[in-house]
């Protein structure tokens, strides 16, 4: 398949670096946009190991999977041959990427969870996501980014990190929460709580924007970022890439992960603190 990428010259670049997000128009061709969906529509009937149904009780569905391309072929096709990689390593300014991992999102009309306000943390380094609109979402119901936030030189945890035992959490939360894996912090301030951005959004600086199929977000990891549910008439699916670059190293408090990971089946092998390597995370050099 072609390569759709438009050139992304060093002011665009140096945008994503200051605001931790941008949009890319029309960045992934009908043919792109088609094999995800497909593949979507394929995993959904045969869910992986980590897919999360994250609205049992609500009238609409929000799903979503990981790592599914290791059985889906469309998005194996997708996830190492679509323009994402490109797209990564210019924007994070190297020849060489490795795939951290492939996921994707579907909502249904009538979805009221909302992603709540995370960034990912779980690895650390030069590290982004490439979330590509397989529908039209316009920005009431697309992903949000409060701007400049990955520059704010913090890590931070869902509040159930700090407070322990508590009232359960809706799926989705429970799963990002999960996610952030567990660490001994009792004697460290290296962890800031997410701030209550939905409840105060009037004092934050939010961006989002209006997404045609094949128009793709890039973002810096730690920018913080959620969407709301689903009050569309018609579904909200995305394909999601994340990529590293050579230097980016497991944080410690993602040993949960790849111990979950393992659990799965999934041949993994990484240590705290050492750079992500293995066949999960296969390198690619689009840029030579």
């Amino acid at each position: 398949m072609p390569n759709d990428t438009s050139p992304i010259d060093e002011a665009l670049i140096e945008t994503l670096d200051r605001d931790g997000a941008i949009c890319l128009r029309g960045a992934f061709g009908p043919e792109w946009v088609d094999l995800a969906a497909e593949g979507i529509r394929r995993n959904i009937e045969s869910p992986g190991a980590l897919f999360q149904s994250f609205s049992p009780n609500d009238k609409g569905a929000f799903y979503s999977d990981i790592w599914s391309r290791r059985h889906i072929p469309e998005l194996e096709t997708f996830a190492l041959e679509s323009p994402s990689a490109a797209i990564a390593a210019r924007c994070l300014r190297t020849p060489a990427v490795r795939l951290l991992q492939d996921t994707w999102f579907y909502k249904s009309p009538g979805t009221q969870a909302r992603t709540p306000w995370h960034h990912d943390n779980v690895v650390l380094g030069p590290f982004c996501s490439i979330w590509v609109a397989l529908d039209p979402i316009p920005r009431e119901a697309a992903l949000e980014f409060v701007r400049g936030s990955h520059r704010w030189n913090k890590l931070f945890m869902p509040a159930n990190f700090f407070e322990g035992e508590q009232e359960a959490l809706p799926a989705v939360e429970e799963f990002y929460a999960r996610y952030h894996g567990e660490f001994d912090i009792s004697a460290s301030d290296t962890f800031s709580r997410v701030p209550d951005i939905q409840g105060h959004r009037e004092e934050y600086d939010i961006l989002s924007w209006d997404m045609e199929p094949g128009d793709c977000l890039v973002f810096h990891a730690r920018t913080l970022h959620g969407s709301p549910g689903n009050t569309l008439d018609h579904d909200t699916r995305r394909m999601v890439t994340r990529w590293v670059d050579e230097t980016a190293v497991l944080a410690p408090h993602g040993r949960t992960v790849v111990d979950r990971l393992v659990a799965e089946g999934f041949e993994v092998d990484l240590a705290v603190g050492a750079p992500i390597r293995g066949n999960l995370f296969p390198v690619l050099s689009p840029l030579g």
